[in-house]
């Protein structure tokens, strides 16, 4: 900052703030750390899971597990897409957690799955439920940077 730290002390003292050093967490975002890194996007996916978690004894119908993947698990993240460009296998985890709590989250046998994933993310007007599944395309929209790169 150009400042001494004997000043930066001052001031944080005076205005009753706590000096902080990065990488540090802000509105529970890593300011600081390296989006490019796995690891970055933890908090993300652990926050998708615990909240999975809090569901899975709920005896939820098909229809109810759609309604929270539409309404949380596809937001829950938007706040770190919007700042950030999403590495490409965090979009794969998220999808991963999306397919696996619409087809049953939490049950030790493996759910037959009815419907190709990609028909299911169609539109309504297509046959679809709407569901958002490129994860990755919607993080380039969010970020209004427009390429894949």
């Amino acid at each position: 900052m150009g400042i001494e730290e004997s000043e930066i002390r001052r001031f944080s003292q005076i205005l009753n703030y706590e000096i902080m050093r990065i990488p540090f967490k802000y509105l529970g975002m890593n300011v600081g750390g390296n989006p490019r890194r796995q690891d970055f996007w933890e908090p993300v996916i652990n926050k998708l899971k615990k909240r999975i978690i809090e569901w899975e004894g709920r005896q939820l119908s098909f229809v109810g597990r759609l309604s929270l993947i539409k309404s949380i698990i596809t937001t829950i993240p938007l706040y770190y897409m919007a700042m950030f460009k999403m590495h490409n296998c965090v979009s794969h985890k998220i999808t991963k957690i999306q397919r696996k709590f619409l087809w049953g989250w939490g049950i030790e046998y493996k759910r037959i799955t009815w419907v190709q994933w990609q028909k299911l993310c169609q539109t309504k007007e297509e046959g679809g439920l709407g569901i958002k599944d490129d994860i990755k395309l919607f993080n380039i929209a969010l970020l209004g940077n427009g390429s894949e790169d």
